[in-house]
């Protein structure tokens, strides 16, 4: 984007006239025409500088592509905790200045918070360069650049102008998650879930009496001679009947107040290039590999940003729900909203809730998951909070980290009490102590 930029003047032409005028009137007062002719060109300077200020339009314009990539698709293959995926991608930052600029300064700030200022010559066009995204998911600024002018002998400067940035999404890297656990109740006329009402398509129910809609390849003839052995003759047909099949529907739900990583000693400047793996990259692994194990097992998936409701999905199954699904994911970024949610988003009847948070404070997450448990949802709270890296830290600053972790531990009892179970995505044991966690889940009859 181009605008027409805004000159100001610098102290070079005050400077020029000021000496001009005391060389010419030095040069009166002692009689010497030499003295006086040296301030000349100074004035003459000064002069043409105020006339010839350049003229047109400037700007800097940034974009960003996809360069060599270390990584599998998302997906496909799970990345092992603490480990990153080298990502790089190349910029382009394109220079617009009017004619007759005498230099160009470029502020470019990359990926991490590295800056940069950069003079350049008014024929330089275009700046390219490549830089390595940091290893977690999530919206990143790759680069960002501002432009400043400055006209001819220094005499006015104009800028910044901008700033223009460029910002790619990088989708985690997952596994889709097995032996998820039930709603307490089904919904829907097909699925892969036996209900508890009478149909087809799940697993033995009862033989009872044939009745007008019974498929005839559905008779029971053995029950059928055996009932009617005592009569002596075949007065009514029995059929085998089965449960229905019914599907679970799942609503995903992360908590994007913030956004804290492992390093203790960075939760107060939380530095992205500092602060090791953050809780929002491991509540977008989950999130992910719920919604995808959700929608293989044949169910319905919903994802909803607790606090930014415009990155949220409504209720669907199949692939090209699940890529709606992970591209929202992938997108969630901290909202750093102080308050707490004005209204709960909609939650299906009998729907399983997943609440992804780290549970620092009781503001969002934690209200409300209470709330759809009294509401007689089955809610499994995700503790995406990941483990403690105390190295660097002061004394204070452990102390403190002791007593965030004393009341986030009774946070997550209180929880427990009213019936909300609890998942810690980045316990100990790694993939494998998840999985026996929701394992553990699936096989507990929801209440």
């Amino acid at each position: 984007m181009t605008h027409q930029p805004r000159w100001r003047w610098t102290a070079s032409p005050a400077v020029a006239v000021g000496l001009g005028v005391v060389l010419a009137a030095a040069g009166l007062l002692l009689g010497r025409p030499d003295v006086a002719l040296l301030g000349a060109p100074l004035l003459v300077a000064a002069a043409l500088g105020w006339q010839r200020l350049p003229a047109g339009e400037a700007g800097a314009a940034v974009d960003a592509a996809p360069g060599t990539t270390a990584t599998t698709t998302a997906g496909e293959a799970a990345v092992p905790d603490g480990h990153h995926v080298d990502h790089r991608v190349d910029y382009r930052v394109t220079l617009q200045a009017p004619p007759g600029v005498e230099a160009s300064l470029v502020h470019l700030t990359v990926v991490g918070g590295r800056s940069r200022l950069l003079a350049v010559s008014p024929s330089t066009r275009e700046l390219r360069g490549r830089v390595r995204l940091l290893g977690v998911s999530g919206p990143q600024e790759v680069v960002r650049a501002s432009l400043a002018l400055v006209a001819p002998d220094g005499a006015a400067v104009a800028g910044p102008l901008g700033p223009a940035g460029a910002e790619r999404v990088l989708a985690p890297a997952f596994a889709p998650a097995a032996d998820l656990p039930l709603p307490p109740g089904l919904r829907g006329l097909s699925g892969v879930h036996d209900s508890s009402r009478p149909g087809q398509g799940g697993d033995f129910r009862d033989i009872g009496p044939f009745t007008p809609g019974d498929r005839l390849r559905r008779i029971d003839w053995r029950a059928t001679a055996r009932r009617s052995r005592t009569a002596g003759e075949i007065t009514d047909l029995y059929v085998r009947r089965s449960l229905a099949t019914s599907d679970a529907v799942a609503v995903v739900v992360v908590d994007s107040r913030d956004d804290v990583g492992e390093v203790v000693a960075q939760w107060g400047a939380n530095r992205a290039d500092r602060r090791g793996v953050s809780s929002l990259h491991l509540a977008r692994q989950a999130a992910s590999a719920i919604a995808a194990g959700t929608v293989r097992r044949g169910d319905r998936v919903a994802f909803c940003d607790l606090l930014a409701a415009g990155r949220s999905t409504a209720v669907g199954s199949g692939d090209r729900h699940l890529r709606r699904v992970l591209a929202a994911v992938a997108t969630t970024r901290a909202t750093g909203v102080l308050a707490g949610v004005r209204r709960l988003p909609p939650v299906p009847p009998s729907a399983l809730v997943y609440v992804l948070s780290t549970f620092l404070d009781d503001v969002a997450g934690g209200a409300a998951a209470r709330t759809w448990r009294s509401r007689g949802h089955r809610v499994v709270a995700v503790d995406v909070l990941p483990a403690p890296r105390l190295g660097g830290s002061t004394s204070a600053q452990r102390l403190a980290h002791q007593v965030v972790a004393m009341e986030r531990e009774d946070r997550l009892e209180d929880l427990r009490a009213v019936g909300v179970e609890v998942v810690a995505w980045a316990g100990a044991g790694g993939a494998s102590g998840r999985r026996a966690q929701l394992r553990a889940l699936s096989r507990r009859r929801p209440r």
